[in-house]
Formats: C-alpha cells, structure tokens, sequence
C-alpha cells in the first residue's frame, strides 16, 4: 500500500513538473529552479502535515490545537498569553479563543489572568493536557524520525539551514499590503 501511496505522489509531481515546464515557456520572468522549488517546498509541506495530522488525529486533536499544546508544554510556568499564541502557531492562525474554548472544554487547557497585568489572559496547561502530551510524545517523535529517515543528519543539518535562509528571503521580499515591498533592513 504505501509503494502504491508513493508511486502516486510521483505521479503527482511528474504532473506539475510538465506542466510547469510546458507553461512556464510562456513567460520570460519564469524561471524553472525557483518555480520547482516552490512546488516541492508546498508539495512537501502538504504531504508531511498530512501524514502528522493523521497520528495527531489519534488524540482528536488538530495540528493547530497539538501545536498550541506543545508551546505550553515547553515553557517553563506551562502558560502564555492568548497574544502571544497566536503568532507562535506554526500550523495556522488559528482563532485562538475557539482553540482554546475547545481545549478548555477537554480539561487539557484552564485560561487564567496573568498576576503580572490582569488585562492579560493566559492559556495555562493542565495535568490531564501534560498528561496526554506524554503519553503520546514518545510515538509522534518516532513518526517524525520516521519521516526524515530518507535523509542523513548531515543533509537533515543542511536542508534545515537552506530552509532557514529561504525563510528569511521570503520575509525580506514580502510585499506589504499597499502592494510596495518591504524595505530591506
């Protein structure tokens, strides 16, 4: 079954690779390494979330809600600001207050008013939510490692810096939403 899963897949990239090529043709800007590049960083992408939000889905949990659980569970007072959650979601921008709500109402989640400013609310890791995370934690590293077994660390190492510097080209280049490109620092 996974052969035929991945015989699919390259099929799939055999098609989008003919049809850039072929319709890339058609315009002078097109430039083919940069056009591949982005289509298999996509491609990529889309397959890995799949394959996590799968093993996540044992826990009926979305890759969001997972993502928001483990940024609690690796600070150190196992709490943060509802704010702040929200722009260190990797997964999407969530509405953050849903996410939570539906945390909240598993008991893996309580929101509390921070000490420090009480006009800041704060989601705050339960027992039961560290619980889950650990009991499941020891699998998902597995299935991640799993993964990225077709790489040596060496290229694991390498693909992770070349992601890193593309990451910061692409924030560099972003285009502001009055249609101007942000200055370069």
């Amino acid at each position: 079954m996974e052969a035929t899963k991945s015989r699919e897949a390259d099929n799939r990239g055999h098609y989008y690779r003919e049809q850039m090529r072929r319709h890339g043709k058609r315009y002078k800007e097109f430039h083919p390494p940069s056009a591949m590049l982005v289509f298999d960083l996509i491609y990529t992408y889309d397959v890995t979330a799949n394959r996590l939000a799968r093993n996540v889905n044992k826990l009926d949990l979305s890759l969001s809600a997972f993502n928001l659980l483990m940024i609690l569970l690796r600070r150190e007072n196992k709490a943060c600001p509802l704010h702040e959650l929200s722009k260190l979601l990797l997964v999407s921008r969530a509405n953050i207050t849903g996410l939570v709500d539906c945390l909240e109402a598993r008991g893996l989640v309580s929101r509390k008013l921070d000490d420090n400013d009480r006009r800041v609310r704060l989601a705050h890791l339960t027992p039961a939510g560290e619980q889950l995370l650990e009991s499941f934690l020891p699998e998902h590293y597995q299935k991640v490692r799993q993964l990225c077994s077709g790489l040596s660390d060496e290229e694991k190492a390498t693909l992770s810096d070349l992601l890193t510097k593309l990451r910061h080209s692409i924030t560099e280049h972003a285009v502001e939403p009055s249609g101007q490109e942000k200055a370069k620092r």
